[in-house]
C-alpha cells in the first residue's frame, strides 16, 4: 500500500526522492574530477523541494544546502546558459501616414543642472540627436 503511494505520488509529480538519489549517485560515479553538477541534475533537485523542504531534499542528495536554494530563488532552467535574458528592446517604428502634416511641435527641456531649451520645430527630424546633445552637455 505504501509502494502504490509512492509511485502516484512520483508519476503525478514527476521523479521521486530515491529516483534523483539514484541519479546523483550514478553521476558521483562517473563524474570527472572538477566536473559540475548538470542542468538537468539540479532541476531535478529543485523540483523536490515542494515536496520534502530545502534542507531534507539538500540532505538526502548531499548536495549544498546554499547552492540548492540559489537555483530555487532563481529556477533552474535546463535551457539556461547562464546568461541574463532579454531586459529591454526597443523597436522603431516607421512614422504614421496622416492626411494633415504636422504644423508644429514644441520642445521645452530642463537638465539637472538648470539649463533650459526651446525648440520649435515643422517637423521631427534630428529631433532624437538634439535632445541627446542636451542631456549628455556638461
Amino acid at each position: 500500500m505504501k509502494m502504490a503511494t509512492k509511485s502516484a505520488q512520483a508519476g503525478e509529480h514527476g521523479e521521486s526522492l530515491e529516483q534523483v538519489k539514484r541519479r546523483f549517485a550514478l553521476w558521483r560515479e562517473s563524474r570527472k574530477r572538477g566536473e559540475h553538477i548538470s542542468n538537468a541534475l539540479w532541476v531535478a533537485a529543485v523540483a523536490l523541494v515542494e515536496r520534502h523542504g530545502l534542507q531534507r531534499t539538500a540532505q538526502e542528495l548531499r548536495i549544498d544546502y546554499g547552492g540548492l536554494k540559489k537555483r530555487l530563488e532563481r529556477g533552474a532552467d535546463p535551457e539556461r546558459t547562464g546568461k541574463a535574458g532579454t531586459q529591454f528592446v526597443e523597436m522603431f517604428a516607421p512614422p504614421a501616414f496622416s492626411a494633415a502634416p504636422m504644423t508644429e511641435c514644441i520642445v521645452e527641456m530642463e537638465n539637472a543642472r538648470g539649463g533650459k531649451m526651446r525648440v520649435e520645430l515643422r517637423s521631427l527630424d534630428g529631433l532624437a540627436g538634439l535632445v541627446s546633445a542636451f542631456w549628455s552637455a556638461r
